[in-house]
């Protein structure tokens, strides 16, 4: 489990939409948000449609925000479209195993592993969770 002040391991993210990003090297912000978690549905659509209310709030604290699931790249376009930040997806077990997130072997899916970066690339805060709950709620990420 990667904790406060670990450096973030090198991961590229393949982006919905075309394009990816490598990780921490591609960082711009001084705060970075990623949101690892399983494929869509309701829980991780709340969560990221509550995110999204919140994008401006975040940008001016500094913060961008990336998301990524195991779920495949059409399935991404659909969230991805009302969503004002990035989605990755393609997550497996390669990048779970990398950040000491929890995988579930019978669904073969990320568990939610959810992180603050600062710019360069450092961990600023982490919280992992080895089911639907215990994620970052975006009021209580917003006001730290």
């Amino acid at each position: 489990k990667l904790s406060t002040g670990d450096r973030f391991p090198e991961v590229q993210l393949n982006l919905a939409g075309g394009g990816c990003i490598q990780l921490p090297l591609d960082l711009k912000s001084p705060f970075t948000i990623l949101l690892f978690s399983e494929a869509f549905g309701d829980p991780i659509d709340r969560l990221l449609a509550g995110y999204e209310e919140r994008r401006d709030a975040f940008s001016e604290k500094g913060a961008t925000i990336i998301a990524a699931v195991a779920d495949d790249e059409q399935n991404s376009l659909k969230v991805a479209e009302p969503l004002g930040f990035a989605v990755a997806y393609g997550i497996k077990r390669e990048h779970a195993e990398l950040l000491g997130s929890w995988w579930d072997d019978q669904m073969n899916f990320i568990q939610p592993s959810e992180f603050i970066l600062s710019k360069n690339g450092e961990v600023v805060a982490s919280a992992y969770s080895n089911s639907p709950v215990g994620r970052m709620d975006p009021s209580e990420t917003l006001a730290i």
